[in-house]
């Protein structure tokens, strides 16, 4: 059996080994994100075609509903820390359907868009739209995942002190990477806001 001791060491290094995952696969999104966001801006200067256009308004609804489930997940997350796991999961299942309500105003978005009559070809402003909200909801559907999954291993009682120190490991990394989301669609949309407005 564990002491204690052991067992604090051992939560603090599986928290450690998630969030230091977590990092790395984080690098590879900023540096993809990096690179599409330089090409936006010198894009931007170039005039042949670059018009700015409006943006949906329910991006904006959207933008509160990322920001409002990082809200809740990061309350979930303390309440886990306590031991409270129902209280866990019925906020961890708010924020999966905050994620699921920003998937689709996204969507509305898109709609909204290609309704509006903006050709792509002529615009390449609007393209980034595309680009910008297509790539990112491709890793908010990663993050749901992620978030199912911890509601699966969460919907009942824990079974054990060590299936619940993995939880809580596990919840660290996710909770780093859906907070890094929310930060990322900040940095996005705000581009797509003022930048050469």
């Amino acid at each position: 059996m564990q002491s204690s001791t052991e067992s604090v060491t051992r939560e603090r290094d599986l928290n450690a080994l998630s969030i230091l995952t977590v990092i790395v696969v984080l690098a590879t999104v900023t540096m993809t994100f990096g690179a599409m966001i330089a090409i936006f801006l010198v894009r931007s200067h170039a005039p042949l075609f670059w018009g700015h256009i409006e943006i949906p308004a329910i991006l904006w609804i959207t933008t509160t509903l990322l920001l409002a489930s990082s809200l809740t997940f990061e309350n979930a997350r303390r309440r886990l820390l306590h031991r409270d796991q129902r209280g866990f999961f019925r906020l961890t299942a708010w924020t999966t359907g905050l994620g699921v309500l920003f998937l689709v105003g996204q969507l509305t978005a898109w709609l909204q868009i290609v309704r509006s009559g903006i050709v792509l070809a002529r615009n390449p402003h609007s393209g980034f739209i595309f680009l910008f909200t297509g790539l990112h909801g491709l890793h908010i559907v990663v993050g749901l995942a992620a978030l199912a999954y911890l509601l699966y291993r969460t919907h009942e009682p824990a079974s054990g002190p060590k299936y619940q120190m993995n939880t809580r490991a596990l919840v660290s990394g996710v909770s780093v990477f859906w907070h890094y989301l929310d930060f990322l669609w900040l940095v996005l949309f705000t581009l797509l806001l003022i930048w050469r407005r």
